[in-house]
């Protein structure tokens, strides 16, 4: 039956059963107090890790290393919490025991990991490590700071090495490829150096002297031609003339003039046709004017009074003779032969003329697979060198990590000796006990009145039932009820002694490791 919460009916439930109260109160009291005896005390230490900027000003050297505080604390508090750092610092300062079946290193560097702590703010972050030894608190505290700025150092030193060597193999895969793009390029110059872009005015120009010396070439060869014809209409008349001479000397006619004058006639008709042709300065022109002059120089020397001696003098000029005709003959087989040596001139000068015509064709051509080749190549060149400015920006930027002129962690504050522990509260635990025994003991004695069934008074009858109470008797003590309450108080003494044992054993056993 549950009772009415009423202030009177609780008193009355609680000193009806103030044994039970009495008991857990005890328990727990007792409990308290061995725990509070069993608790360590712990110390706590702390360090102030600085974050210090870059020494150099940043417009001058650029940093190779370019992370956020929050991500480098978080990255090095990795490090430095990580199984073999943890290790060492156990293996240093024995921590927690030697290893063994009961405590496993592992064990140890979760317990170790679990009392270390790191705080990041702003510019700063804050160590701190837990344990029962304020010494120890602090030696371990300072191995931490120191450890986390060695991970720093060397975290940047690895990022800007990581970087420099980076960039190094970059540029060396770049020059590679460079050299083999320019040696493309070359090559490509090499085998069109004729047709490139650069060679087309040289070209042209080229082109038009060969079709000059051409044009050249042609009005020589026309005039030839025509000296050729001229000289052989020359032959024929020579021929004509020999064959009258030498039938006037056959008859015997010697007054009509000697050969030689005869000759020089007929030149100077051939020269007077050749002036309303050609100018004074023509080859033909002036061929005729060195034969007249050599024919009046050999007339200037015949003796005219002697017939015999014109018989003589002219006997070779007849049709069997022809000294004129013969040097007719020869100029005929030089100009014969100067044709066609200027003829091939002229064939090879046109082939000149198709292959420069060919080149210039091919030209723009040339020109359009270079530029593929040439922008491949600058675009290459371009990245190269912008490689090796950044390659020797991240070397400086190493060198200024390994001086330590770099982005780095001091310690503003070193870890400081816990002149208190903080850990564990013992007037605050004992205040919690004393507490929770009172209300665990109120507690189990409401339960246990609820449990009950039985009527403790005629009002709770009166409540019960409409049947009216005429009268109570009042509880007599007899000697069965006295062995019921030495019954009930042996059980509550039994229970209370039993859960106090386990509780004593549970601290014992499970203290250490939880607290």
């Amino acid at each position: 039956m549950i009772p009415e919460l009423e202030l009177t009916k609780i008193l009355s439930v609680l000193y009806r059963r103030k044994g039970v109260v009495i008991a857990v109160f005890v328990v727990s009291i007792c409990l308290t107090a061995y725990l509070v005896m069993q608790l360590k005390d712990v110390y706590s230490s702390s360090t102030l890790i600085f974050f210090a900027p870059q020494r150099i000003p940043a417009n001058l050297v650029s940093p190779a290393v370019t992370v956020d505080l929050q991500s480098r604390a978080n990255s090095i508090n990795q490090q430095v919490l990580s199984r073999t750092s943890l290790e060492k610092i156990i293996n240093e300062f024995n921590l927690y025991g030697p290893a063994g079946p009961a405590t496993t290193l592992q064990d140890r560097v979760d317990r170790l990991r679990g009392s270390v702590k790191v705080t990041v703010r702003r510019d700063n972050l804050e160590i701190a490590f837990q344990s029962g030894n304020p010494e120890l608190a602090m030696k371990v505290t300072n191995r931490l700071g120191s450890l986390f700025i060695e991970e720093n150092l060397k975290e940047r030193e690895q990022r800007a090495l990581g970087t420099t060597n980076f960039i190094t193999a970059e540029a060396e895969r770049l020059r590679k490829e460079l050299e083999g793009q320019e040696a493309a390029v070359n090559r490509y110059r090499a085998e069109y150096r004729f047709e490139l872009p650069d060679q087309l005015d040289a070209n042209l120009r080229t082109m038009e002297q060969l079709r000059g010396e051409v044009q050249t070439q042609t009005a020589r060869l026309s005039s030839l031609q025509e000296r050729k014809a001229s000289v052989e209409k020359q032959i024929v008349d020579a021929e004509s003339i020999d064959s009258d001479l030498g039938m006037a000397f056959t008859t015997g006619d010697g007054g009509q003039g000697s050969a030689t004058a005869r000759q020089i006639q007929v030149r100077r008709a051939q020269l007077d046709a050749l002036l309303t042709r050609y100018s004074e300065k023509h080859p033909d022109v002036l061929l005729l004017k060195e034969e007249i002059k050599n024919l009046e120089a050999a007339a200037a020397k015949e003796a005219p009074s002697s017939k015999d001696s014109l018989s003589k003098d002219a006997a070779p000029r007849g049709p069997g003779g022809g000294g004129l005709r013969a040097a007719l003959l020869a100029t005929v087989g030089d100009l014969t032969a100067e044709i066609a040596s200027l003829q091939v001139a002229m064939g090879d000068l046109r082939k000149k003329i198709v292959a420069y015509q060919t080149r210039i064709d091919n030209t723009p051509l040339r020109g359009i697979e270079l530029s593929k080749i040439t922008r491949t190549y600058d675009i290459t060149l371009r990245k190269y060198q912008d490689l090796l400015g950044k390659g020797v920006e991240s070397q400086i930027s190493e060198n200024m990590e390994k001086r330590e002129k770099g982005d780095q962690f001091q310690i503003l504050d070193p870890a400081n000796f816990p002149q208190k522990p903080i850990f564990p509260n013992r007037p605050l635990i004992l205040l919690v006990g004393f507490l929770g025994g009172l209300a665990g003991g109120i507690g189990i004695a409401l339960l246990l009145e609820t449990l009950d069934n039985s009527f403790k008074s005629g009002e709770e009858l009166d409540g019960y039932t409409n049947i009216p109470l005429l009268a109570s008797i009042p509880s007599v003590v007899s000697r069965g009820n006295i062995l019921e309450q030495r019954r009930v108080q042996l059980w509550i003494f039994l229970s209370s002694a039993g859960v106090l044992a386990v509780g004593l054993i549970a601290i014992r056993v499970a203290g250490p490791r939880f607290f």
